[in-house]
């Protein structure tokens, strides 16, 4: 932004994701970005409020953080 000005960067930046969108709907697939895990990022947002629903039914959660 800062050589070749805002504008050019929010075109720029608008080309891209319509390039990004229209190879999504061309190849009928959904985005996954390659240096992103989807499946951890998932786990660690809803963790909390599954462990909150089994204590809820009375289950007793034993917190652990070993891989396996």
């Amino acid at each position: 932004m800062i050589r070749r000005g805002h504008k050019k960067a929010i075109v720029a930046i608008a080309h891209k994701l319509i390039r990004t969108i229209y190879f999504m709907f061309t190849r009928r697939q959904t985005y996954h970005d390659s240096g992103f895990d989807y499946a951890a990022a998932n786990v660690k947002k809803n963790a909390p409020r599954w462990i909150k629903a089994l204590e809820r039914h009375g289950y007793v959660v034993k917190h652990s953080t070993a891989a396996a």
